[in-house]
């Protein structure tokens, strides 16, 4: 929802009583953390530069209760402290509590800090102060960082979930059924790409859903160099056959298994995949008979 949608809607403006100021578009550990400090009557505001985002925005409401509001950054980032706390009084006439990050800062060149803000906010102001996993700090750009190089394992303990690429089912090259293993194929719907490779991990037909089947997969991403030479992110659910029928799917990483590689035959190719197939049920403690 557009923050700015509630000058006109006076009478949920006042509904709020405190705001969660980030960008949080991770919804990782950390952010989580912030949240749980809001009163019930809180709403979270993602200040959006729209830059190399770890969640799109459609996709944030599933992590967490409380409402979602968006608010592009040039709106509030030539604002000095007095006129970002004014700004926020004049939408939220009965804000009564502000939660950010010990690191939140704000307005013109990001001079401002959470210290400016308790000088002018009238309410209360609560600084989260910085979350660890074993002696990491969590951050965003941690996490990406350790998507762009493969590790899975330690970018989802950062994010308290499996990494997630959602997006339509799209028709693939029409080889892999035929002369490989059946795939289901996703166009990416804004989110970041992890690195390259083939991974261990789970497919979700239709929406983002709590109660909906998680099936295990052998997922790659990247260009198929040894075939048409074009970039997919493609899934073969392992020990099972479905006819799909939903329109977009969830692609959750797990691990990586290997980097993209080129082989010179199809042959070759089904050869690796059956390995790589084998590798997944490993990672995923699971057996081919249980699935």
């Amino acid at each position: 929802m557009n923050f700015l949608s509630l000058v006109k809607e006076k009478e949920k403006a006042k509904h709020f009583t405190s705001v969660a100021l980030g960008k949080f578009d991770g919804m990782h550990i950390a952010h989580q953390v912030i949240f749980k400090a809001l009163d019930y009557q809180g709403m979270i505001l993602c200040i959006e530069s729209n830059r190399g985002e770890l969640l799109p925005k459609p996709y944030r409401d599933f992590y967490t209760h409380f409402p979602i509001y968006h608010l592009a950054l040039d709106i509030v980032k030539e604002k000095n402290d007095v006129e970002f706390v004014e700004f926020l009084m004049e939408i939220l006439p009965n804000l009564k509590q502000i939660v950010v990050g010990y690191d939140f800062r704000f307005g013109k060149n990001r001079n401002y800090y959470t210290f400016d803000l308790k000088k002018y906010f009238k309410g209360e102001v609560i600084v989260i102060g910085e979350v660890f996993y074993k002696k990491l700090s969590v951050h965003s750009g941690l996490i990406k960082e350790l998507l762009i190089n493969g590790n899975l394992k330690l970018a989802n303990k950062l994010l308290g979930r499996e990494f997630e690429i959602r997006g339509k089912i799209i028709s693939g090259q029409g080889i892999g059924k035929k002369q490989l293993y059946a795939t289901i194929n996703l166009e990416n719907d804004g989110f970041l790409l992890p690195q390259e490779g083939v991974y261990a991990g789970f497919i979700q037909l239709g929406k983002q859903s709590h109660i909906a089947p998680k099936y295990p997969a052998v997922i790659f991403v990247g260009n198929r160099i040894s075939t048409d030479k074009s970039f997919a992110i493609e899934g073969h659910l392992l020990g099972i056959e479905l006819e799909v029928q939903e329109a977009e799917a969830g692609f959750y990483f797990y691990r990586k298994i290997r980097e993209n590689e080129y082989f010179d035959t199809l042959e070759a190719l089904k050869e690796q995949i059956k390995q790589d197939i084998s590798q997944a049920y490993k990672l995923l403690k699971i057996k081919p008979k249980e699935i």
